[in-house]
């Protein structure tokens, strides 16, 4: 009996040695969504879960922004080496000067909204009105279209929710068909098609959400963004495969995150979001960037008046595409 005890113990600190070792291995990285905690990420939420991550060696730490710190802070300052962000403010970052590669395009489609008090047939019927959008840059598709359009649209700026549309005080708001949409919905707001502007249906289909690195980082450690992306990518097709589990997850992850929210809105931000990841012309999950998008979105920034110059997608994608 003593010796089986002694056996045994000594395959358990081995066990816990070897464990140890492979934890030590593993490679950590900082992944920042470019948003507070919510169904819209639930692919790299399920990653983590489900071991995705550390089966390709990485040890990632999901850092949630604040919502007064854009995602592309984090990344500047070295907080973060991975970061989430739409296409049309990572071609804006890299007109500043911003040196950003996509390592994976998740969104397919524009989830861009704007959404009225007034029943309107064209977007130019809001010429003049008072907008909410965003602080943070998730505005500049709708802020291009209305320089191209010559709306003279008055911004106001809020933070995170439909208050000021609730309130009265503007006359339309931006909205994601994922997030704020819904949210006005359960508010009791009444929304038909007449009051709702799809930018997607306008000529702004502008896919929005990819994974970026600097270029630095990408050039010095190439293979763990690819198995970053890897591991994201099998997260996203789990969840796809099993939406109400990914949702459980995802609302575990969000709880723990203490963020507002209730399941309702998370299973249909999680169903859009979803839906979102696929190409409108195939119905496919490619996770790819394509060329074709970066030439409209360039063009979009351009005749907006945001982009100076174009952003190749050469450069964008650092040839890996």
């Amino acid at each position: 009996m003593k010796r089986l005890l002694f056996i045994l113990t000594t395959l358990l600190a081995c066990a816990a040695t070897l464990y140890g070792e492979e934890a030590e291995e593993r490679e950590k990285i900082v992944f920042t969504p470019q948003w507070t905690s919510q169904c819209q990420f639930a692919g790299y939420y399920v990653a983590q879960e489900k071991g995705f991550y550390a089966d390709a060696g990485l040890e990632v730490e999901i850092k949630q922004p604040s919502t007064s710190k854009p995602a592309i802070e984090y990344l500047k300052s070295g907080e973060s080496q991975i970061i989430t962000m739409q296409l049309a403010q990572a071609l804006c970052e890299m007109g500043k000067g911003a040196p950003l590669v996509n390592i994976l395009q998740t969104s397919q489609q524009s989830s861009l909204l704007l959404v009225s008090r007034q029943p309107v047939k064209d977007i130019r019927d809001l010429r003049g009105k008072r907008i909410g959008c965003w602080k943070t840059n998730f505005a500049v598709t709708a802020q291009a279209a209305d320089h191209i359009l010559s709306l003279q649209i008055e911004w106001i700026p809020f933070i995170q929710n439909i208050n000021l549309f609730i309130s009265g005080a503007i006359d339309g708001t931006l909205a994601t068909s994922y997030n704020e949409y819904y949210q006005l919905l359960f508010s009791g707001v009444e929304l038909n098609e007449e009051k709702v502007i799809r930018f997607s249906r306008i000529g702004y289909d502008i896919p929005e959400d990819g994974v970026y690195v600097t270029r630095e980082f990408y050039r010095k450690h190439r293979d763990l963004a690819t198995k970053f992306a890897e591991a994201s990518r099998k997260g996203w097709e789990w969840a796809a495969a099993h939406p109400e589990e990914a949702l459980d997850i995802a609302v575990r992850y969000i709880r723990m995150q203490e963020t507002g929210t209730n399941i309702v809105l998370q299973k249909y931000l999680l169903e859009e979001t979803l839906r979102l990841l696929h190409d409108p012309t195939d119905g496919r999950m490619t996770f790819r960037l394509k060329p074709e998008s970066v030439a409209q979105a360039n063009r979009v920034l351009q005749e907006g008046g945001i982009l100076e110059k174009p952003v190749s997608y050469q450069l964008l994608t650092e040839g890996h595409e």
